[in-house]
């Protein structure tokens, strides 16, 4: 090989390299989630999320976060996989959780109003993950989320136990449970489609 095609092929290597590294390192791309951060870090991945929801993350960075600020970012989550904005809505949401969450267990008495408020994030992200049957990719990022809140942002929220009784459970840990509850039921459904179809041939529905 002459030296010029071998400087082409590796260059080419190059940014076939380049490019895996990006997309596992979870580079600023809008189509993916970015994890939550080490404490005191700004992950490079929330940049296309902070240019799209500029109002939420400079109200978190107060300590003032309001209703309106985070009006169109829960608009986007409630949406699920079908909005514009689905990755980023979703690790906005889950940021911002994160950080009131790490800053109430840090409070001597917790803020009732920042309980109500994560509690709704709980409902609005069960919400999410039923409305996105269709995109598992979008599921497991949520499931993702909701996984890494229930571990590192410990905090007491009210909720409802396996029976719809009120309850107090630790941050997502309804979210996931509703989720494990959604997967049973599609499994269930999805089982007994086969079933029939083996009976009875053609379609179940």
């Amino acid at each position: 090989m002459s030296v010029p095609a071998r400087r082409f092929a590796q260059a080419l290597l190059l940014g076939a390299c380049l490019a895996q590294v990006a997309r596992a390192g979870g580079g600023p791309t809008p189509g993916a989630y970015c994890p939550l951060p080490e404490k005191g870090e700004l992950p490079k991945c929330l940049a296309p999320a902070r240019q799209t929801y500029p109002s939420y993350f400079e109200a978190l960075e107060r300590g003032s976060l309001q209703d309106v600020d985070a009006s169109a970012l829960e608009a986007a989550v409630a949406q699920g996989a079908a909005s514009e904005h689905a990755y980023l809505a979703l690790s906005s949401l889950s940021y911002g959780y994160y950080q009131l969450a790490r800053h109430e267990a840090e409070r001597p008495e917790q803020d009732p109003e920042v309980a109500m408020r994560l509690a709704r994030w709980n409902a609005l992200l069960e919400h999410a993950y039923a409305a996105s049957e269709d995109d598992s990719d979008y599921r497991a990022a949520l499931r993702r989320a909701a996984s890494e809140l229930r571990q590192r942002a410990p905090i007491s929220l009210p909720c409802q136990d396996e029976r719809g009784a009120a309850a107090q459970c630790s941050s997502t840990e309804s979210v996931l449970r509703g989720i494990d509850a959604m997967d049973e039921r599609a499994g269930i459904r999805g089982a007994l489609d086969r079933l029939l179809r083996r009976l009875f041939g053609g379609s179940s529905a």
